[in-house]
Order: C-alpha cells, then sequence, then structure tokens
C-alpha cells in the first residue's frame, strides 16, 4: 500500500540539494512498512555510523538503507526505480540537517533489485536492493559487518531496528525523515525460506519510512546487519493504527550470494 504524507518542506530540501529542479516541490509518500515507539540516534551512536535515508524525487518516496560497502546501500527493492535518475542517499540523522550542510546528501549512480522480487508473494519475497552513490562516505559513517551465521537468533531474541519513518501511525501520522531505533523480539525467526518476523504487539517497531532499514543483531559487542526491513501490517480500518503487530524482514544471510554477485556489477560501472 502507498501512503501519501504531507512532507512539501522536506520534499523541497530535497530537490534543492540535489535536483537539476530547484523550485520543484513534491508530496512524499511511501511503501507500507518508521520505528514507533523508538528514540531518536544521535550523531555518537554506532547505529548512525551505518544507516542512512533513501530519498527519490521520481517517486517522492522516502525509505531507509545500510552501508555495506564505501559506495553500496543495502535497502527494500521496492525502495528503488532501476531507472530513475533522482534517487539519493542522506548521510544524516535528520533530514532537516540538508538545510545546513547539502553535502550530507548523496547523488546515486545505479540501483539494482533482486532479479526475484515479487512484491505479490506472501512470504519470500526477494525484497532487497543495492545502490552505488557518488563519492566516498562523509566523515564518521562506517560500513557495517553482515551477519552470516543465524544460529543464534532464535524465537524471542532481542534485535535492533532503525530507520527515517514515522513515529505516530494513528490518526494524523508523524516524524518522518528522522532516524529512530528501538528492539523488538522474534517471532518467527524462519518466515518461508529467507524472511524473518518481527512481534510488534509491544506497539513500537518499523512503519511507513523504515523500508529497506537495517534489523541489527550484536555479536561480541558490534552490531551486525541481519535484516532488511520489507513490510509491516496494516488494519483495514482509519480507527486503528498501522504498524502496531508484525514486521517482516528480508534475512542477509539468505542473500549473500546475490549481495557478491551484485556488489561486483555495481563497482565495474564506470
Amino acid at each position: 500500500m502507498i501512503k501519501k504524507l504531507s512532507l512539501l518542506a522536506l520534499s523541497s530540501l530535497i530537490v534543492s540539494a540535489c535536483s537539476e529542479n530547484p523550485n520543484n516541490q513534491v508530496q512524499l509518500n511511501d511503501q507500507q512498512t518508521g520505528v514507533i515507539g523508538g528514540t531518536k540516534v544521535s550523531s555518537s551512536d554506532r547505529i548512525a555510523k551505518t544507516t542512512v535515508g533513501l530519498y527519490d524525487a521520481k517517486s517522492s518516496s522516502l525509505c531507509s538503507g545500510t552501508i555495506i560497502a564505501p559506495q553500496l546501500i543495502l535497502t527494500a527493492a521496492h525502495c528503488v526505480d532501476e531507472k530513475s535518475d533522482q534517487l539519493v542517499v542522506v548521510f544524516a540523522q535528520d533530514f532537516d540537517q540538508i538545510k545546513k550542510n547539502k553535502n550530507v546528501a548523496r547523488k546515486t549512480i545505479k540501483a539494482i533489485q533482486h532479479k526475484d522480487y515479487n512484491p505479490k508473494a506472501t512470504e519470500d519475497t526477494y525484497d532487497v536492493a543495492l545502490v552505488r552513490f557518488e563519492g566516498s562516505l562523509p566523515a564518521g559513517f562506517a560500513v557495517a559487518p553482515l551477519l552470516t551465521n543465524f544460529k543464534n537468533v532464535t524465537k524471542n531474541s532481542n534485535v535492533t531496528v532503525a530507520g527515517y519513518g514515522l513515529n505516530w501511525s494513528w490518526g494524523v501520522k508523524t516524524g518522518a525523515g528522522t532516524l529512530r531505533t528501538t528492539q523488538l523480539k522474534v517471532s518467527r525467526p524462519l518466515y518461508g525460506k529467507t524472511e524473518i518476523m518481527l512481534d510488534q504487539s509491544l506497539r513500537r517497531g518499523i512503519c511507513s519510512g523504515d523500508s529497506g532499514g537495517p534489523m541489527y543483531v550484536e555479536v561480541n559487542g558490534q552490531l551486525h546487519l541481519a535484516g532488511v526491513a520489507s513490510r509491516g501490517d496494516s488494519l483495514p480500518t482509519r480507527l486503528t493504527p498501522d504498524c502496531f503487530i508484525l514486521s517482516v524482514f528480508s534475512r542477509v544471510d539468505s542473500h549473500l550470494d546475490w549481495i557478491k554477485r551484485t556488489s561486483e556489477v555495481l563497482m565495474s560501472i564506470k
């Protein structure tokens, strides 16, 4: 489901920083999957060093992603249009920081969706994509290591999620454009063959704008990227909130071969 967010000011900032049409204003709208009940992430937090925002002025979409190489972002397939020339990566804890420093935004060179991406599937949607951006990482940012061994990710395990989405989704929807984080518990470690389901029944978790954002697991004191936010719940009435029941992430370990091959393709582009 596509939801429109009244964020004209934010959209204008992104367009003026990264587009040839600085006077163009559009509404942000994004896939239904932001952090409800989360806390803001400070610039010194380790989550802030590896998590980024994504904005596409062509589709007016806001998403999140994770740095997995010096020029590569792992995100959700539904967050990117492979033909778009207006997708940018935002390296900031709040999109408002673009007012002070336009260098926090990077144009992208190319985005590639997983070849088996299927948004109509109920499980195993292969909802992952890789994005290569121009230039180098801004100071203070770093690559997130990938979690390759899921043996310790079991039912009721604690995981950390993050993203730039909504922090309130009941009635007036607010909070998009600010990086937030929270902890959730694993509901189903294996949802299909390639996904994991998290429990959001305590009224905190991902929502609109967090699509493509990370699920981190701590290993020996370091956060490893274990999943990519794909989708969440959406109840069929305006009197009930979205994003308060469950969320589904694509498991990184299930896509390691694709990540390696696609990284090589992207980095070969001159």
